[in-house]
Protein backbone atom coordinates (compact mmCIF):
# COMPACT_ATOMS: atom_id res chain seq x y z
CA UNK A 1 0.00 0.00 0.00
CA UNK A 2 0.77 3.81 -0.27
CA UNK A 3 3.37 5.30 2.50
CA UNK A 4 1.62 8.28 4.43
CA UNK A 5 3.27 10.99 4.96
CA UNK A 6 3.03 10.03 8.74
CA UNK A 7 4.76 6.84 8.58
CA UNK A 8 7.60 8.50 6.41
CA UNK A 9 8.07 10.62 9.16
CA UNK A 10 8.23 7.76 11.52
CA UNK A 11 11.01 6.21 8.97
CA UNK A 12 12.85 9.48 9.10
CA UNK A 13 12.88 9.99 13.05
CA UNK A 14 14.00 6.76 13.46
CA UNK A 15 16.41 6.24 11.69
CA UNK A 16 17.89 9.27 12.58
CA UNK A 17 18.34 8.20 15.92
CA UNK A 18 20.16 5.14 14.60
CA UNK A 19 17.54 2.30 15.20
CA UNK A 20 17.79 -0.69 12.44
CA UNK A 21 15.41 -1.77 9.89
CA UNK A 22 13.76 -4.73 11.75
CA UNK A 23 13.11 -2.68 15.02
CA UNK A 24 11.70 0.03 12.46
CA UNK A 25 9.56 -2.12 10.84
CA UNK A 26 8.46 -3.42 14.44
CA UNK A 27 6.96 0.07 14.73
CA UNK A 28 5.11 0.52 11.20
CA UNK A 29 2.99 -2.17 11.03
CA UNK A 30 2.86 -3.87 7.31
CA UNK A 31 5.87 -2.65 6.61
CA UNK A 32 8.68 -5.08 6.55
CA UNK A 33 12.56 -3.89 7.18
CA UNK A 34 13.21 -4.03 3.88
CA UNK A 35 10.51 -2.13 2.30
CA UNK A 36 11.21 0.47 5.02
CA UNK A 37 15.20 0.40 3.93
CA UNK A 38 14.11 1.16 0.52
CA UNK A 39 11.40 3.90 1.27
CA UNK A 40 14.16 5.63 3.09
CA UNK A 41 16.98 4.75 0.60
CA UNK A 42 14.95 5.75 -2.76
CA UNK A 43 12.33 7.94 -1.84
CA UNK A 44 12.98 10.31 1.47
CA UNK A 45 16.84 10.71 1.00
CA UNK A 46 16.78 11.45 -2.58
CA UNK A 47 13.72 13.65 -1.59
CA UNK A 48 15.64 16.14 0.92
CA UNK A 49 15.32 19.71 0.71
CA UNK A 50 18.13 21.46 -0.72
CA UNK A 51 17.42 24.71 -0.31
CA UNK A 52 20.11 27.63 -1.77
CA UNK A 53 21.59 27.88 1.30
CA UNK A 54 22.28 24.10 1.82
CA UNK A 55 23.72 23.91 -1.72
CA UNK A 56 26.08 26.65 -0.78
CA UNK A 57 27.05 24.90 2.63
CA UNK A 58 27.80 21.74 0.83
CA UNK A 59 29.70 23.40 -1.79
CA UNK A 60 31.66 25.02 1.13
CA UNK A 61 32.13 22.28 3.07
CA UNK A 62 33.63 20.15 0.10
CA UNK A 63 35.95 22.21 -1.04
CA UNK A 64 36.99 22.60 3.04
CA UNK A 65 37.74 19.14 3.99
CA UNK A 66 38.14 17.40 0.40
CA UNK A 67 42.28 17.86 0.64
CA UNK A 68 42.23 15.85 3.29
CA UNK A 69 39.81 13.16 2.27
CA UNK A 70 40.84 12.80 -1.19
CA UNK A 71 44.73 12.13 0.81
CA UNK A 72 43.45 9.91 3.34
CA UNK A 73 42.99 8.06 -0.40
CA UNK A 74 45.55 8.98 -2.41
CA UNK A 75 48.14 7.87 0.22
CA UNK A 76 46.60 4.45 0.06
CA UNK A 77 47.04 4.24 -4.15
CA UNK A 78 50.42 6.16 -3.67
CA UNK A 79 49.50 9.19 -5.77
CA UNK A 80 49.12 12.43 -6.00
CA UNK A 81 44.98 13.49 -4.05
CA UNK A 82 44.25 15.55 -7.24
CA UNK A 83 44.39 13.21 -9.66
CA UNK A 84 42.82 10.23 -7.03
CA UNK A 85 39.48 13.12 -6.95
CA UNK A 86 39.88 13.79 -10.65
CA UNK A 87 39.49 9.73 -11.33
CA UNK A 88 36.97 9.61 -8.80
CA UNK A 89 34.86 11.94 -11.06
CA UNK A 90 36.06 10.11 -14.07
CA UNK A 91 34.30 6.85 -12.92
CA UNK A 92 30.85 8.44 -11.91
CA UNK A 93 28.76 7.07 -8.93
CA UNK A 94 27.80 4.44 -10.93
CA UNK A 95 30.79 2.72 -11.66
CA UNK A 96 32.31 3.50 -8.23
CA UNK A 97 29.48 1.56 -6.72
CA UNK A 98 29.74 -0.86 -9.09
CA UNK A 99 33.62 -1.66 -8.51
CA UNK A 100 33.13 -1.35 -5.08
CA UNK A 101 30.54 -3.87 -4.76
CA UNK A 102 27.84 -1.57 -3.19
CA UNK A 103 24.47 -0.50 -4.53
CA UNK A 104 23.95 3.24 -5.13
CA UNK A 105 21.41 4.74 -3.08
Amino acid sequence: SKWTKEEDEINTELRGNGMKWDDIAKRLPGRSAMSCRLRFQNYIERKADWDEEKKNKLARLYNRFKQGMWEQVAKELQMPWRTVESMHWQLGEQEIASRANAPVF
